[in-house]
């Protein structure tokens, strides 16, 4: 035990933690900053057996086109392809996936559909060819599915008022295929936009998140998508040396307004190969200096209409082994996560509560086309869709009335079938 516990808290404290809050920046990636800059590749999520998934994924998408039936006519394949690129500046990726497969369908088919189709395919962003897009919906897909699904997951830690902003949260855990996996559904009494605001001024996390000193953008890639580094320092009592850690992000935002009510994030911590015209920042100097690499995140934002929103975050780590018990990540967890939620809850009603001196307040009111039109208007269609799921589930027809099928039960319900 006493071997094992500083290894696995200085693990937990350093790498688990600070991740979670820092990579969900990279959700809507700051419309000022450096320069845009394209990459020649984005390479997915690192996942349990990644080979293997990559071949499963691969045999799929193939199995996708083949079945995909190929345009007829030309001029389908030009609505089609406009549609395309409206679908990816709107980050709209899954309701893209069918018509992108039926271009690349069409494209393999012959004659002048055959040749149209190419030609929109070679006209997509050269960020985002079709695999890429392709990729993502595999990845949005996984991530979805395991924000909203129960299968795997226990329950560490469920907390109630842990601050004004922050009425309830629950952190889940589950340990599979060599990762450690933890997800935290919080509820925020802030407007979706306040909370995705803090989150989103990377440049202001030293402001409110713990040991961060330092936060640099090192690309953007179109509104919603960024390269992102933070750098933490931390010192521990009885501890007469200081621990720095530094991160490497990529996030990608993918709108599911109208499938599924919110907004996703799916990120990792890229190679330096993936990004040839982007030169990584070597990691802190010193003998107690590290940099940590984050095998995936998912991070869902839901709007609960009013003053309120639901925060969903979802981060996968190499898992330690036996050198992190459960229970020590229980006990971590619990003070962790709270912590987390507590200081961007504050940060977040801040905005409303003391714009004068809020910094992220003057962020907001420096960025209107960002603050008051794209992200709103998102935050909107995610409002409609849940108000729309909730109208059917009122006009559905109500389960029928249990009816008594058994003459025994009918005489205990009836005293004179009984007499009878």
């Amino acid at each position: 035990l006493s071997s094992t516990l500083p290894v696995a808290a200085v693990w937990l404290a350093t790498a688990l933690a600070p991740a979670i809050v820092l990579i969900v920046c990279l959700g809507l990636a700051p419309a000022f900053g450096p320069p845009r800059r394209s990459r020649s590749s984005v390479a997915s999520a690192k996942q349990p057996d990644s080979e293997v998934l990559k071949v499963v994924e691969s045999a799929t998408a193939a199995a996708a086109v083949a079945t995909a039936a190929p345009f007829q006519r030309a001029s389908e394949v030009a609505e089609t392809a406009s549609a395309v690129q409206r679908l990816l500046e709107d980050d709209r990726y899954l309701v893209a996936e069918p018509l992108l497969q039926r271009l690349q369908a069409t494209a393999v088919s012959g004659g002048a559909p055959a040749r149209a189709s190419a030609r929109a395919l070679s006209q997509l962003p050269a960020s985002l060819p079709a695999a890429t897009v392709l990729q993502r919906c595999v990845e949005a897909r996984a991530a979805l599915a395991s924000i909203c699904g129960a299968a795997g997951w226990r329950l560490v830690a469920s907390t109630e008022r842990e601050s004004p902003a922050v009425p309830r949260s629950s952190t889940f855990l589950k340990r599979e295929a060599g990762l450690m996996w933890s997800k935290t559904v919080a509820q925020l009494a802030v407007p979706a936009v306040d909370a995705c605001a803090v989150v989103r001024e990377s440049q202001l996390f030293k402001t409110w998140y713990p040991c961060c000193v330092k936060s640099e953008r090192l690309a953007e890639v179109g509104r919603a998508e960024g390269l992102f580094r933070v750098e933490q320092r931390y010192e521990f009592p009885l501890v007469p040396v200081a621990l720095r850690e530094d991160i490497v992000l990529h996030g990608f935002l993918v709108d599911v307004s109208e499938e599924h009510g919110g907004l996703l994030v799916c990120g990792r911590s890229p190679k330096q190969s993936e990004w040839a015209d982007v030169r990584f920042p070597p990691k802190p100097p010193g003998r107690y200096s590290w940099r940590t690499d984050v095998t995936a995140l998912q991070f869902f934002v839901e709007p609960c209409g009013g003053a309120g929103c639901k925060m969903t975050l979802q981060l996968g780590v190499d898992d330690p082994g036996d050198a992190c018990p459960n229970w020590l990540v229980d006990a971590l967890m619990k003070r962790v996560i709270a912590r987390l939620f507590s200081a961007l809850g504050d940060k977040a009603a801040a905005v409303a509560s003391s714009p004068a001196t809020s910094p992220h307040a003057a962020c907001m009111a420096a960025n209107p086309q960002i603050y008051n039109e794209w992200l709103p208007t998102k935050i909107a269609a995610c409002e409609a869709s849940h108000r729309a799921s909730a109208r059917l589930v009122a006009a559905a027809p109500a389960a029928p009335e249990r009816r008594w099928t058994s003459s025994l039960l009918r005489c205990f319900a009836s005293p004179s079938a009984g007499k009878a």
